[in-house]
C-alpha cells in the first residue's frame, strides 16, 4: 500500500514518502527508540517536497523543522525531569496519590455519595488526571472548531480549496498539533510519576502506550492546513475521548476506535473519488495518506486477528461422543449450584437423575441424554501386567479402580451433540510444561448448558507429562518394539486419572473463594471471576480412553498473564493489586489454612490456580490419601511454600493500604507473623537467597501492568505486543537489536526512504534535476541486519528432590500453554511448578 497508493495518486516526492513513514512507524515500532532524530527526517522530507536547489528551502527549512524539533527536545527534557522527580520525591508523590485515592474512596464507597465510577486507585491518579485533561481539551477543541470554522460550504471535502478564513484554519491545525503534543507529554510524565514505568527514558518510547503520535499531526499541519480537515479532526477528537475514558477504567476500546478507523477509510475512499471525479477536489495528500495508513492498519490488525481465530477454531472438526463429569459436592468445597440442578431428583445411592416433565432439561433434550449421579465415583481402567507363570511371560489384562474424590454428575452425549474437538494441540508462543491445549467448540450449547458456562469456545487441557513423575505420555505406540514397553506406555496413560478431577476440584474451590471475595463490602479492587471446569472422557469403551480438563476459553484481546507465583516474588515487583489481594483474602478467609496463588488469566478472569495448605510442612511430603480432607489437592506446596508466597505479598506496600480498609485486624496479625518469621536467622538467609533468585521476574513484572496496554487506541494484538515486550531487552533500557555504528540503523532507514522518495518522484516535475545532482550515488543503503538472541539464565535449583526430569531446563513456560499463552520464559525449578 505504501508503494502503490502514492504512485496512483501522484504528488511531490516528499509527500509520496509519507505512506512509507507511516508503515515503518506502525509495523516496525522499534524505530521509536530513535524518535529524538525525527527532526532530521522531517528536514529531509521537506527538502524532498520543495526541491533541494530552490531558494525557498534554504530560507524556510528552519521554520518548517523547528515546530517539531523544539517540542521533541522539550518532550525528552520534561520526561527526564519527571524521572528525577520520581526518584527524589517518591514518598511525597505516593502520599499525594494515596490521599486523592482515599478521598475518592470515602466519597464513592464509604459514604456512597459519588458514583463508584469516579474512584481512582493510587497508582492511576496522575494517569487519570491526564486522561481527564485530554477529554476536556478534545471536546473543547471540537466545539470551538465547529462554532468558529464549521464545515465547508461546498461539501465534506472542500473541493474548491477556498475558505473564508485560511489563517484561522492554519491556526486550528497547529492548535490541534499542540493539544496532542501537550497531552502526550503529560501522559508520558504521569506514567513515570506514578511509578507505572520504571525503565529508561529512551526505551520507554518503545512501549505501545507511550509511542507519540503528535508527529503525525505536525505533518498534517505543515502540509495540509485546509478546510477539508474538519471530518478527520472530528474523528480524532472522538477517538481521543473514547481512548482516554477507557484508559481511566483499565479497559480496551474495542468499539469506538475501530469504528473511527472505519470512518477514516470511508472518508478516504470518498476523497479519492472526489479527487478523480468531475469535481476535481483539491484534498491534501498529507491528510489523505494519514487517514489511509492509520485506518488501514487498524482494519488489517482486526482482519489478521479474525483470521487467526478462525484458523484456530476451524481445526475443531471432530465430533465427540463423550462423558461430561461435573462436580456437585465435596466435603470441603462449596460447589457451584447450576441452574439445571434445581428441581432435579438426585437418588441418594446414585443412579440416573430424574427430571419432572416441565423441567428445562426435559423440554430441551427429552430423553436423548443419559445423566447419572455418582455419590461414590470409581473410574475403572484396563491395565496389563506380566504373567510370570507362562513361558515366555505374557502380559495379561486386569481391571484397576480409582476412587475419585467428591460427588459428580455424568452427562453422556452422542457425537451429534455438537461438541467438536481439534486433534492437534494449539500452537502457542511458549508451550506448557505439563499440558497441551486442544480447541473445543460447543456448537449446540450442550456443554455450556450443563456446566453453566458462557460462550461456545473452550480450552481442552490434556497432560503430555505425568505431573508426579515427569515422564512423557506417548499415545503413539508404534515407536515401541517390545510388548513390555507398549504395556508400560499404555499403563502410564490409563493410570493418569485422578489429577484431572483434582484440577477440576481445585478450580471449583478457587471459584468458591472468588465468590466470597466478590461479596466483601466496600471492596477497593475489581471483582474477579475464577473459571470453573469440568472433565470430559472419550473412548471409555476402548483400550486407551482419553480425559480432558475443559474450561471456558478466554476470548479477548488482552494478553494471558501470570499475576503472581506459587513461590516468593519480591513485593515491589508484583504490581497487580487485585490478584494479590485475592490471594491474601483466601488466606484470611480460610483462617490461615489455605492460600490460593499462582494466579493467571486475562484481566480479572483467573484460571489454573495453585493451593498451599498449612497442614503439610513442605512439598516433599506424600500426597493426601483417599478420604482425607485435602484429597482434592495433588500439588500442595505446604507451609514452607505458603510462607514464601506470604512474605512476597506482605512486601507489596500497596496491599497494606487496601487490606487495612477491609481486614485491619487480620492484616496486623499477618504483619506480626511475618516479623516473627524474619527473626529466625536461617529463614532470613533463605529470604535473601530467594530475593537474588527472583531477579528473573524483573522483566516479566515490568510488563505485567495493565496500564501499559489498557486503551491503546489502535486495535493491536495485545498477545503479540506482550510477547514482543517479554522477549525484548528494551524494557531494561537496552534495545534488542544491535545497531552498527551507534545509530547507523536509523540513518540506513532514512537513506532507504530517500531512495524510495526519489524513485517515486518520477511522477512529478523536477525529478530529473534531482537525479543529476545525485548522479554519483549508486550504492543503496540498507538497514543493518540484526537477529535477536535471548540468552537463557541458569537458575539454581532450590528443590533438593526433583520430581520431574525437566526441572533443570533453563527455559520453560510459566504456565500451561493456555490459549495464546506467550507470557514469560523462566525456570521451572524457581517456580516450583508441579503441574
Amino acid at each position: 500500500m505504501a508503494a502503490i497508493v502514492p504512485a496512483a495518486l501522484g504528488g511531490s516526492s516528499g509527500l509520496m514518502c509519507l505512506p512509507a513513514l507511516y508503515a515503518l512507524a506502525l509495523r516496525g515500532k522499534k524505530v521509536f527508540l530513535y524518535f529524538w532524530a525525527f527532526p532530521a527526517l522531517a528536514a529531509f522530507l521537506f527538502m524532498l517536497h520543495k526541491g533541494f536547489d530552490t531558494p525557498f528551502v534554504a530560507s524556510n527549512l528552519a521554520s518548517a523543522v523547528l515546530p517539531i524539533a523544539v517540542p521533541i527536545a522539550i518532550h525528552y527534557a520534561l520526561v527526564q525531569i519527571a524521572i528525577n522527580w520520581r526518584r527524589s520525591s517518591r514518598v511525597e508523590l505516593d502520599h499525594f496519590c494515596e490521599s486523592v485515592s482515599e478521598y475518592l474512596d470515602e466519597k464513592c464507597y464509604k459514604k456512597k455519595v459519588w458514583p463508584a465510577l469516579l474512584y481512582i486507585k493510587p497508582e492511576r491518579v496522575f494517569i487519570s488526571l491526564t486522561c481527564i485533561l485530554k477529554i476536556v481539551l478534545a471536546i473543547a477543541f471540537l466545539v470551538l472548531y465547529l462554532l468558529f470554522i464549521g464545515a465547508p460550504k461546498d461539501g465534506a471535502y472542500n473541493c474548491t480549496g477556498e475558505s473564508s478564513s485560511p489563517l484561522l484554519l492554519l491556526t486550528a491545525s497547529w492548535v490541534f498539533f499542540g493539544m496532542v503534543l501537550v497531552t502526550e507529554i503529560m501522559f508520558h510524565m504521569a506514567m513515570y510519576l506514578s511509578g507505572n514505568v520504571t525503565n529508561s527514558l529512551r526505551s520507554s518510547f518503545d512501549l505501545s502506550v507511550l509511542q507519540p503520535t503528535y508527529w503525525q499531526w505536525y505533518l498534517v499541519a505543515l502540509y495540509a492546513p485546509t478546510h477539508g480537515l474538519w471530518i478527520p479532526l472530528t474523528i480524532e477528537c472522538v477517538r481521543t475521548v473514547a481512548v482516554s475514558f477507557f484508559r481511566m477504567q483499565d479497559k480496551d476500546d474495542l468499539v469506538i476506535s475501530p469504528l473511527m478507523s472505519l470512518f477514516d477509510i470511508i472518508h478516504v475512499i470518498g476523497a479519492v473519488s472526489s479527487m478523480h471525479g468531475a469535481a476535481g477536489c483539491q484534498y491534501p495528500h498529507a491528510m489523505l495518506y494519514h487517514q489511509l495508513c492509520i485506518g488501514a492498519n487498524v482494519l488489517f490488525n482486526i482482519g489478521q486477528m479474525r483470521y487467526r481465530k478462525w484458523k484456530t477454531w476451524a481445526a475443531a472438526n471432530r465430533a465427540l461422543k463423550c462423558r461430561i463429569y461435573l462436580p456437585v459436592a465435596h466435603k470441603e468445597i462449596e460447589c457451584f449450584d447450576r441452574k439445571w440442578q434445581h428441581a432435579a431428583n438426585f437418588p441418594r445411592g446414585g443412579g440416573p437423575v430424574k427430571f419432572p416433565a416441565d423441567h428445562p432439561v426435559t423440554k430441551k433434550f427429552g430423553n436423548s441424554l443419559k445423566i447419572t449421579y455418582l455419590p461414590e465415583f470409581y473410574l475403572e481402567r484396563t491395565e496389563s501386567k506380566p504373567d510370570w507363570d507362562s513361558e515366555p511371560p505374557k502380559f495379561v489384562p486386569f481391571q484397576r479402580k480409582t476412587l475419585i474424590p467428591g460427588e459428580w454428575v455424568c452427562v453422556e452425549v452422542d457425537s451429534d451433540a455438537g461438541i467438536m474437538l481439534a486433534d492437534k494441540p494449539m500452537t502457542t508462543g511458549l508451550q506448557g510444561q505439563f499440558r497441551c491445549i486442544h480447541a473445543l467448540v460447543d456448537a449446540k450449547n450442550v456443554l455450556g448448558y450443563f456446566g453453566d458456562f458462557h460462550g461456545k469456545l473452550f480450552a481442552a487441557k490434556k497432560y503430555k507429562k505425568d505431573p508426579s513423575g515427569g515422564f512423557d505420555l506417548i499415545e503413539d505406540f508404534s515407536c515401541y518394539t517390545s510388548e513390555a514397553d507398549i504395556s508400560a506406555a499404555k499403563n502410564r496413560l490409563v493410570r493418569l486419572l485422578k489429577p484431572y478431577f483434582q484440577d477440576c476440584l481445585m478450580q471449583e474451590k478457587a471459584a468458591e473463594f472468588g465468590r466470597a471475595f466478590n461479596r466483601v463490602e466496600n471492596l477497593p479492587v475489581r471483582k474477579v471471576e475464577i473459571l470453573r471446569a469440568c472433565v470430559i472422557e472419550e473412548g471409555w469403551d476402548t483400550d486407551v480412553p482419553s480425559l480432558f480438563l475443559v474450561e471456558q476459553f478466554l476470548d479477548d484481546n488482552s494478553p494471558f498473564r501470570k499475576f503472581n507465583n506459587n513461590d516468593f516474588v519480591p513485593g515491589q515487583q508484583a504490581v497487580q493489586n487485585t490478584p494479590n489481594m485475592f490471594s491474601l483474602f483466601s488466606y484470611f478467609h480460610s483462617e490461615g489454612q489455605l492460600l490460593v496463588c499462582d494466579i493467571q488469566g486475562k484481566k480479572y478472569k483467573f484460571t489454573d490456580p495453585q493451593f498451599h495448605s498449612s497442614e503439610r510442612e513442605s512439598a516433599e511430603d506424600d500426597d493426601y490419601d483417599e478420604g482425607e480432607l485435602r484429597d482434592w489437592l495433588h500439588s500442595d506446596g505446604g507451609m514452607e511454600m505458603m510462607k514464601r508466597v506470604l512474605i512476597g505479598l506482605h512486601e507489596q506496600q500497596a496491599l497494606h493500604g487496601l487490606c487495612n480498609r477491609v481486614w485491619p485486624s487480620k492484616m496486623a496479625e499477618l504483619s506480626t507473623q511475618v516479623k516473627e518469621w524474619k527473626q529466625d536467622p536461617a529463614f532470613q538467609d533463605q529470604l535473601e537467597q530467594w530475593a537474588k533468585e527472583a531477579r528473573m521476574y524483573n522483566t516479566y513484572f515490568a510488563n505485567l501492568n495493565p496500564v501499559l496496554d489498557g486503551g491503546v487506541g489502535t486495535f493491536a494484538d495485545m498477545e503479540e505486543e506482550h510477547f514482543d515486550a517479554m522477549m525484548s531487552k528494551a524494557i531494561n533500557g537496552k534495545p534488542l537489536c544491535s545497531v552498527t555504528g551507534g545509530y547507523g540503523w536509523l540513518w540506513a532507514v532514512m537513506a532507504v526512504m530517500g531512495a524510495y522518495g526519489l524513485g517515486m518522484g518520477g511522477y512529478v516535475q523536477g525529478v530529473q534535476r534531482l537525479r543529476r545532482e545525485d548522479k554519483g550515488e549508486e550504492e543503496e543503503a540498507s538497514p543493518a541486519e540484526h537477529s535477536p538472541s535471548i540468552s537463557a539464565e541458569t537458575v539454581h535449583n532450590r528443590q533438593k528432590s526433583s520430581k520431574t526430569a525437566t526441572e533443570n531446563a533453563s527455559l520453560v513456560a510459566v504456565m500451561d500453554g493456555y490459549g495464546s499463552g506467550r507470557v514469560c520464559a523462566v525456570t521451572s525449578s524457581a517456580l516450583h511448578l508441579n503441574r
